[in-house]
């Protein structure tokens, strides 16, 4: 009778005592969110310096230092198109102090070349909705109509430039032949360097880029948009079509905000967040994206929004991905 009576106490002190180790990592757990953070943060940039991505990332995080008071480090990391960051940053331990910035999440996602999806990694926020156009030569093609009536003179002879491939490029660019109903060959480029002086030269017939990395050749007369990828027309263009008025519902483009590794604690991603919509919100930045010709659209998102919007993007791009692999 003593020797049960000793296995109980002995049972029910061994259960208090987990009890008490559970309370103590929990308010350890939480003791740790409420310091955060305490320590420099990385940012992994899996594209160039120099690029829009690594450009984006460096003008947020100059504001983050600010409001949270630490030094981020931005580590450009390129390889598959953000891939070699995002297992880097999965690799790493899931205690914020490892984010990913990014812009082909979606896509890489969605072609199975990223292995840790969203799954893997919790949106914290999106800062740009990025828009394209179709750019050309002012002396080769003067309406959108003149370029898509070539297209269909010419099946598969008319070069549409992009960087990289199978990325949001050729997607676009693949997408529009989709929707024009015409067939288009798209010319992969090294950088936007070698795609611009491709249109200008003449190698090229079309480029598909970014309002911003192309003001300069626009203002010199070298080039000139035949159709921006958006739902209405741009105040700074008013003359300039829409995909949309053409009835193409096509008006994606580079999405770049920021991820971090599942398992976070949650409270530290809201640290996060909150930290994002005040650099978003800071005067330096909203001048860094009319500068740069990115505010032509709405790009901010909070993680739940950016959350939604990604799982969309994915499901999308898969659809599209596979017709454009066949």
């Amino acid at each position: 009778m003593k020797s049960k009576f000793s296995v109980g106490v002995l049972f029910i002190g061994l259960m208090f005592i987990l009890a008490a180790c559970g309370a103590d990592s929990d308010q350890a757990a939480g003791e740790g969110a409420s310091n955060y953070p305490e320590r420099n943060i990385e940012v992994l940039v899996g594209h160039g310096a120099g690029g829009g991505t690594d450009l984006f990332a460096r003008a947020v995080v100059k504001e983050l230092e600010e409001i949270l008071d630490v030094n981020f480090n931005v580590v450009n990391q390129e390889g598959g198109a953000g891939v070699i960051a995002a297992q880097n940053a999965y690799n790493a331990p899931a205690d914020g102090y490892t984010l990913v910035g990014d812009a082909a999440f979606p896509i890489t996602t969605a072609s199975g070349n990223n292995q840790h999806g969203l799954e893997d990694f919790v949106p914290i926020a999106r800062f740009q909705s990025d828009t394209y156009a179709l750019w050309v030569d002012p002396a080769k093609y003067d309406s959108i109509e003149e370029f898509i009536q070539a297209a269909k003179d010419n099946p598969g002879k008319i070069t549409v430039g992009g960087t990289g491939s199978m990325g949001m490029d050729e997607i676009t660019v693949f997408q529009l032949g989709q929707a024009a109903e015409v067939e288009l060959s798209f010319v992969p480029m090294q950088g936007a360097g070698e795609m611009h002086a491709g249109v200008i030269g003449g190698h090229l017939d079309a480029m598909v880029d970014e309002f911003g990395p192309t003001k300069g050749l626009y203002d010199d007369g070298s080039i000139k948009p035949l159709v921006v990828f958006a739902e209405e027309r741009l105040e700074e263009f008013p003359d300039l079509v829409t995909t949309v008025e053409n009835g193409w519902d096509l008006t994606d483009g580079n999405e770049r905000g920021f991820y971090i590794k599942k398992g976070t604690d949650p409270e530290i991603i809201k640290v996060l967040e909150d930290a994002m919509q005040k650099a978003y919100n800071s005067e330096e930045y909203q001048k860094f994206e009319e500068e740069s010709y990115l505010h032509l659209r709405e790009g901010w998102l909070n993680s739940e929004e950016f959350t939604a919007r990604t799982e969309e993007l994915i499901e999308k791009y898969k659809v599209v991905m596979e017709k454009l692999q066949n």
